[in-house]
């Protein structure tokens, strides 16, 4: 999305760590920033401590981070990625920042998916979806305006076609696959149980027993090494992990999808797309799925429904790959349809048709210019040179020629956080109380009284004043009063 905004925005992408997104953006020319921002999981799962855990992230040092970065940047708009990062919305919002938000995620529907919803609707101006399936809790009266269906595509030009008959050939001598072999691919980035591989395992085996030339390829890194193991054990309690084969990682997909003869995605979990059963579909490949979320819509899109087994359905998986592998004018047809259709239908001149559409109608605006600013407290600041100047007085403020309705109010961590020049006007004069202002005048009494006692026995040649002599009884009162 990013190599597609170039034309139309400067961008800067800020990512958690270094890795391969930052260092293929580089080569782009796109500013990279490495900063950590928190995760709020919560949010995409829907639980009723989301709330929470986003109050928390923002007492962290992390978002007093973001803040600083966003006010440093000064973009015009944010596009916040995925459902478990809210943070950059809030922090946009809160400066008067135009959101995008891209949902790619089909938000878990339980008792408080309304409460995320809402969250999305109060952070967002703008929702970017890859599917029908995760814009579905978006589908209101309210959020309907903000919603647009952008599916994921890619270069075809960068998938370098004319190789995939050497990249196929170097890949199965590699995995020890013949040309009489058929190939039979899962992938999947990171393994665990929701991704199906126990599924594709049961699938596997029947298969094999009925077509002896099927091998099977895993592609993917393993995050929960007992399920992963548990999976494996299905073919070793059958003594057949020679028809297996397994590779970790590999960045350059284009030299695995060739070596397969089909593709099976059997998810278990409602897929906000699907990314991996198109990839299959671009390299010519039959590929058969389960019906969950997004990978309904890509069989549906493509004219595949015929390979769409039921979630959870083993056979269904077995009798759509076993009709495949029993029928090779079947498997070349499929094939080639699908390297067709998946063009026409998600390819790159489909996907920036309706990127330009967007930016189109897209409403983008300057930076808010903090020239006044103001917290969660009355005090104003003029922000110049990098520095924040408090007014002294509300006189020194109407001075200056400044109106209050110019006042921007921004969360306290900017206050916090940027650094604070000299204040502006001098300190109001404070008046005294008419209590204390009697007890200052009575000690400038006391003062004087005793100034002028203390010139009266050191004047020798001026005139003395001689006070007149009390009675016993006027004495005797003033001892009363002060006591003794």
């Amino acid at each position: 999305m990013i190599r597609e905004l170039l034309p139309f925005f400067s961008c800067t992408l800020v990512v958690p760590t270094e890795g391969l997104i930052a260092e293929q953006a580089r080569l782009l020319g796109i500013v990279v920033i490495v900063q950590n921002i928190p995760l709020i999981v919560p949010l995409y799962l829907a639980l009723p401590h989301m709330s929470n855990e986003m109050d928390e992230s923002m007492r962290s040092p992390e978002w007093k981070a973001l803040l600083l970065l966003i006010h440093h940047e000064g973009p015009n708009v944010i596009l916040t990625n995925t459902c478990v990062h809210p943070l950059p919305a809030i922090a946009a919002k809160s400066l008067g920042i135009p959101v995008i938000w891209t949902v790619m995620e089909a938000i878990r529907e339980t008792p408080h998916t309304a409460m995320s919803v809402a969250i999305f609707e109060r952070y967002s101006d703008f929702i970017i979806g890859i599917s029908e399936t995760v814009l579905l809790p978006f589908r209101t009266a309210t959020l309907l305006p903000k919603t647009t269906l952008i599916p994921p595509s890619w270069d075809h030009a960068q998938l370098n076609a004319d190789t995939w008959p050497e990249q196929r050939q170097i890949r199965r001598n590699q995995l020890g696959i013949s040309d009489g072999h058929k190939l039979v691919g899962y992938i999947s980035s990171a393994i665990f149980e929701a991704k199906g591989l126990e599924h594709f395992m049961m699938m596997a085996l029947s298969v094999a027993e009925q077509f002896p030339q099927a091998m099977f390829l895993i592609v993917g890194n393993p995050v929960d090494n007992d399920y992963f193991e548990r999976c494996l054990d299905h073919a070793r309690n059958q003594q057949m992990m020679d028809r297996f084969r397994w590779i970790r990682f590999e960045e350059h997909v284009e030299t695995l999808y060739p070596a397969m003869d089909i593709l099976v995605v059997p998810s278990v979990t409602i897929e906000g797309f699907g990314m991996t059963a198109l990839e299959g579909m671009v390299f010519g490949k039959p590929v058969v799925v389960y019906g969950s979320g997004g990978l309904s819509e890509i069989g549906r899109a493509t004219g595949n429904e015929a390979f769409i087994a039921k979630t959870g359905d083993v056979d269904g998986l077995f009798t759509r790959v076993s009709s495949l592998l029993g029928d090779d004018r079947k498997l070349n047809d499929v094939g080639t349809h699908n390297g067709k259709i998946s063009i026409s239908t998600f390819g790159i001149a489909v996907y920036r048709d309706k990127l330009r559409k967007f930016v189109d109608a897209l409403r983008v605006q300057q930076y808010p210019s903090f020239h006044l600013v103001r917290g969660n407290t009355p005090l104003v600041y003029l922000y110049e040179a990098g520095e924040l100047r408090p007014f002294v007085t509300e006189r020194a403020f109407l001075l200056g020629g400044y109106q209050f309705e110019d006042v921007h109010q921004v969360p306290d961590e900017l206050i916090d956080g940027l650094p604070h020049g000299a204040p502006i006007g001098e300190p109001p004069v404070q008046r005294m109380t008419r209590r204390k202002r009697r007890g200052t005048q009575k000690g400038t009494r006391f003062r004087l009284k005793k100034a002028m006692k203390k010139r009266s026995k050191s004047h020798r040649g001026g005139i003395r004043r001689i006070q007149p002599k009390r009675s016993r009884r006027r004495r005797k009162t003033s001892r009363k009063r002060r006591g003794r």
